[in-house]
């Protein structure tokens, strides 16, 4: 190709890319979120006579976010089950035990992702595994983004992101008073995602 062409071209991709949103970061940026700096909340029960609240103090994960082709970004989330914390001692104790998250025997929980998709311009869908008392389930996490900051240097906050998503705690085992409580636990996971 001759040297003028070749050139052209280069500005031309130069310019394209500066059009296309979300492509001012490089490809695959890994970026850091912990309970440092956010909060998984939880509220257990689809009754209307009893709801109660929760969360975990004490995870991390990363975002490998690809901004030139999303379905290839992903998510890892560590939570300490021992964390746990409820609006009580009495039930956080309870939330301990081995009828719920047998925290003993299972220090863990995971959330791996196994696909990620751009549903608008600051929102995603990201479908991954739950890995909780020693089963894995899907989960599907609904996921807004906010305060991007794309020239964001290393150990800075890149964005903050909001996600929620639902599970069954039967399908995990815990099916102490569930027909009192109910099955569903809503969560709600809030990060600032810094490189």
């Amino acid at each position: 190709m001759p040297a003028n062409l070749a050139r052209r071209a280069l500005l031309f991709s130069a310019g394209s890319a500066c059009l296309v949103p979300w492509s001012a970061v490089a490809a695959a940026d890994k970026l850091n979120i912990s309970g440092a700096r956010g909060s998984i909340d939880f509220a257990i029960g689809d009754s209307r006579v009893f709801r109660t609240t929760g969360g975990f103090k004490d995870w991390q994960g990363f975002l490998r976010v690809d901004e030139q082709d999303v379905p290839k970004s992903t998510v890892q989330v560590v939570v300490h089950t021992k964390s746990i914390q409820m609006l009580d001692t009495q039930q956080t104790a309870m939330m301990k035990d081995a009828d719920f998250f047998d925290v003993e025997k299972f220090p863990e929980m995971t959330y791996q992702s196994t696909a990620v998709e751009r549903t608008g311009e600051t929102t995603l869908k990201v479908t991954g595994n739950v890995t909780l008392r020693g089963i894995a389930r899907p989960m599907l996490l609904a996921v807004s983004v906010t305060d991007r900051k794309p020239d964001a240097p290393a150990g800075a906050r890149y964005a903050r992101f909001r996600a929620e998503g639902s599970i069954k705690r039967s399908e995990f085992g815990m099916t102490k008073f569930i027909d009192v409580v109910g099955d569903t636990v809503d969560l709600t996971i809030r990060a600032e995602a810094w490189r």
